[in-house]
């Protein structure tokens, strides 16, 4: 259970790109109960989890730009600058990429069809 406290909630569009992804420190269950009271979905797995892959430099299928972006966040977060790791998430977010971090590596799903892609 000490994992799913620790998750990051994540806010999903209807065609699949994050919204937000937050730590929010608020008690799950009263989240939970007043999203889907006003009407939201709410799963407590990643519903596209599937799709991710681990991204490695020159990984194929991705947008133009998403590699070199990709390889700045990797390094971003090893020199341990949150701030523009999230700053980078957010530009891949605009090419329709969408960046999980497990420990050091990145893992990523491309949402086609969606408005960033």
């Amino acid at each position: 259970m000490e994992e799913a406290r620790n998750a990051p909630t994540v806010l999903l569009a209807p065609d699949g790109l994050e919204r937000a992804r937050e730590r929010c420190g608020l008690n799950r269950r009263r989240l939970t109960d007043a999203l889907t009271a006003h009407g939201y979905a709410w799963e407590e797995q990643d519903p596209y989890h599937a799709e991710f892959r681990r991204w490695v430099p020159g990984t194929p299928g991705l947008p133009a730009g998403a590699d070199a972006l990709l390889r700045a966040r990797a390094q971003a977060r090893e020199d341990e600058q949150a701030g523009e790791a999230r700053e980078l998430r957010g530009e891949l977010l605009r090419l329709g990429v969408v960046v999980r971090d497990e420990e050091r590596r990145q893992y990523v799903r491309v949402v086609t069809g969606s408005r960033a892609a």
